[in-house]
């Protein structure tokens, strides 16, 4: 009867620790900023969406990088007609698109990005096609 106790308990310590690893590989990681993103890096973050006011959690691949200058931003300010009539919309100097695990492409401005991570096992998730958890909208934490 001990033994099977001891194996038992040693067994569920075990399934505990690698179901904490594996959560902790996909929300966890090290912490880090979208801006400072270079392409082929994955990450999982939190993105504010000042249009319907709504945060959303993606689990997504760098595939590009541009930082605007004060005059470009002035530019697209005042030639395009995105949001032109929006006195909240403001453009912010980091833009990063990335492809998430459904194939879709997708602009993020970095300055909305929240608890951004670098996920351990962010690739060998992303190439699963494994996206966050939940799909349910999230609140973001900073």
């Amino acid at each position: 009867m001990n033994e099977f106790v001891l194996v038992g308990g040693t067994f569920a310590v075990c399934a505990v620790a690698l179901v904490s690893f594996v959560f902790y590989s996909v929300y966890g990681g090290q912490r880090t900023q979208l801006a400072n993103a270079k392409e082929g890096q994955i990450f999982n973050f939190v993105y504010s969406q000042p249009l319907s006011g709504t945060n959303e959690r993606f689990l997504a691949k760098v595939i590009g990088k541009h930082t605007f200058t004060v005059d470009q931003i002035a530019t697209l300010d005042r030639n395009s007609k995105y949001r032109s009539g929006d006195p909240d919309f403001v453009r912010t100097a980091n833009l990063v698109t990335c492809r998430t695990p459904d194939g879709r492409v997708r602009n993020f401005y970095a300055e909305r990005v929240q608890n951004c991570r670098r996920p351990l096992l962010a690739g060998v998730l992303f190439k699963a096609g494994v996206g966050p958890i939940s799909s349910k909208k999230w609140q973001a934490t900073a």
